[in-house]
């Protein structure tokens, strides 16, 4: 088993007042014993104009070095976003920081928010995963951000290489049925994957929250509503292996059919 608490929260707008926020809630999560906490796309800092360049760090920079730190000290993994320099390129990043190793895992953004007037390819470069899969516990891990939620290809091979669990750090912006498209999509990719999926997203102003975990079978089973805060759920292998037994989606499959381009 495995307890992740998934953090609700509103922008921060400087790296000293995200690093602030990320120790609080890391010494909440693991009072309330978890395994890993997972905070926002973007956590890194946010405000209106920004441009991610003028606060990107190096992976390996001070702003991952004192997250390192503070898992350390709480003894709990993490997974944020971070605005990542390299080889004068600009990612939108997720890292997993692991309590005993440090950063152990990252992930940059595959498909990039060109979509409903906005152009992120503006401000990032595309990633190309890398789509490695990390252990905590028994359950296998894969980290997916925001935008990517609507390519099921990238979900399905975390499934077929054995994930569990599929993570999403994510700031989903406000529109007509966004909330709705949001709930639509982390639902019906934990189902058609029989993995769990679980979210955690900003909330307030361009944002709509909505930080969310399916079970392998699609239901919704915790989420948060309107305002910040902090949700924890206890995910078991027992039920994947459960609905799998019920729903061999992934072994009845036919790839030898099928012709993607």
């Amino acid at each position: 088993m495995i307890r992740i608490a998934l953090t609700q929260l509103t922008p921060p707008e400087t790296k000293e007042k995200s690093l602030e926020n990320i120790e609080n809630y890391a010494r909440l999560a693991s009072k309330n014993h978890a395994d890993l906490v997972v905070f926002p796309e973007y956590y890194m800092c946010y405000y209106k104009g920004i441009k991610p360049a003028d606060e990107a760090e190096n992976i390996h920079g001070g702003y991952v070095q004192t997250l390192e730190k503070i898992s350390q000290k709480y003894k709990i993994d993490i997974i944020t976003g971070i605005h990542e320099k390299y080889e004068n390129r600009i990612y939108d990043t997720a890292v997993y920081i692991n309590k005993y190793s440090g950063i152990s895992s990252y992930y940059r953004k595959t498909h990039l928010y060109d979509a409903f007037g906005f152009k992120e390819s503006d401000l990032y470069s595309h990633g190309n995963g890398p789509f490695d899969i990390f252990k905590i516990n028994d359950f296998k891990i894969g980290m997916v951000i925001c935008y990517d939620i609507r390519f099921p290809e990238i979900f399905r091979n975390y499934s077929l290489n054995s994930a569990d669990l599929i993570v999403i750090i994510s700031g989903w912006f406000s529109g007509p049925v966004k909330e709705e498209q949001w709930l639509n999509l982390v639902s019906v990719r934990a189902l058609e994957n029989t993995v769990y999926v679980a979210s955690s997203n900003l909330v307030g102003g361009d944002f709509t929250g909505i930080s969310t975990v399916a079970d392998p079978i699609g239901v919704i089973i915790n989420r948060c509503a309107e305002a910040p805060g902090i949700i924890y759920s206890d995910l078991d292998l027992n039920r994947i292996n459960d609905v799998r037994g019920k729903m061999p989606v992934l072994s009845q499959r036919r790839p030898e059919l099928y012709r993607l381009k």
